[in-house]
């Protein structure tokens, strides 16, 4: 398994190394020059072309981009222009909220996805399970910016339970502002894992093992969590990893609808204020982050089915 992780790093350096190309490359496509935004009503073309001498934006792409490779191997990311400081610590400090939030939405999703699925999968073909079924395909389609302004309206504005801004000052604080933001992007994933738990559930309760597990006399309670629920959860965890994407694209939108300090609401932000240097970390930060997130659902696939081999 430790030969496996390292090859798995290993193989996210090409990775990363390509989407960094694609990444400095397209936002140079980003309409506007930065150091007419760096200077707003001030910009002159004589100031305009000794900020870019500055910021090094006349030089050619391929240079521009190795210097920045360069750096990077050193640990430098460039300066912010709008931020005025090293980028690294601008986008450091609000990674926290960012993974906060995402594993807050996921504890989410799995709470309501999990005795859903067992309740439409136990009621296979009956009322409870075609009203669960089509529950959660209208939650499938609706956008998380919709579900988002509703969640926010409801529970913030009329009847004022939960915070819609900010991320608290610590602690339960913190829990109670990311509650609203969690819970819309838990609905936004939550009917996808519902669906594949439930088919998962409807093949293992037709399994051997549970069949004799029921003929042992076992306990409902252990025949649910150690027969039933611990073999439907291998599609699931495949099924999170490869929607890891489309949980960050959830999280990017949902920091900016709750005014949360994020590095989805930062990568937003840098993009309309063409700050180069952010949107490449940020980017970076994230395709690291679904590289390790599906390296450790391999890991916790073959823990959950030891049968499994890993495969090289």
């Amino acid at each position: 398994m430790i030969r496996y992780t390292a090859s798995r790093l290993l193989q996210a350096v090409p990775v990363l190394f390509g989407i960094s190309i694609v990444v400095f490359f397209l936002v140079r496509l980003i309409p506007g020059d930065p150091a007419i935004a760096v200077l707003g009503s001030r910009a002159t073309p004589q100031l305009i072309a000794r900020v870019r001498d500055q910021l090094g934006l006349d030089l050619p792409l391929w240079q521009q981009y190795f210097n920045f490779l360069a750096n990077a191997f050193r640990g430098d990311f460039g300066v912010s222009f709008f931020y005025q400081q090293d980028v690294w610590p601008v986008t450091v400090e609000r990674l926290p909220v960012t993974l906060g939030l995402m594993a807050y939405s996921i504890i989410l999703a799995v709470v309501i996805a999990v005795p859903c699925a067992f309740l439409s999968a136990a009621r296979n073909g009956q009322a409870t399970d075609h009203a669960l079924r089509v529950l959660f395909t209208i939650g499938l389609g609706m956008p998380v910016f919709w579900s988002g302004i509703i969640l926010a309206y409801v529970f913030g504005v009329k009847f004022q339970l939960l915070p819609i801004t900010g991320q608290g000052s610590g602690g339960l604080d913190t829990l109670k502002h990311l509650t609203l933001p969690a819970l819309t992007l838990a609905i936004s994933i939550s009917p996808i894992l519902v669906r594949t738990l439930r088919s998962s559930i409807i093949g293992v309760l037709a399994s051997d093992y549970v069949t004799t597990g029921r003929a042992m006399g076992l306990k409902p309670a252990t025949l649910a969590t150690s027969y039933i629920l611990r073999n439907s959860l291998r599609p699931v965890v495949t099924v999170v990893t490869i929607n890891l994407g489309y949980l960050i694209g959830g999280t990017v939108i949902v920091e900016r609808i709750y005014s949360l300090a994020g590095v989805g609401s930062l990568l937003i932000g840098s993009i309309t204020t063409r700050d180069y240097a952010v949107i490449q970390l940020a980017t970076l930060m994230f395709a690291l982050l679904v590289v390790v997130t599906n390296l450790a659902g391999d890991l916790l696939y073959r823990l959950l089915d030891p049968r499994m081999a890993l495969h090289k």
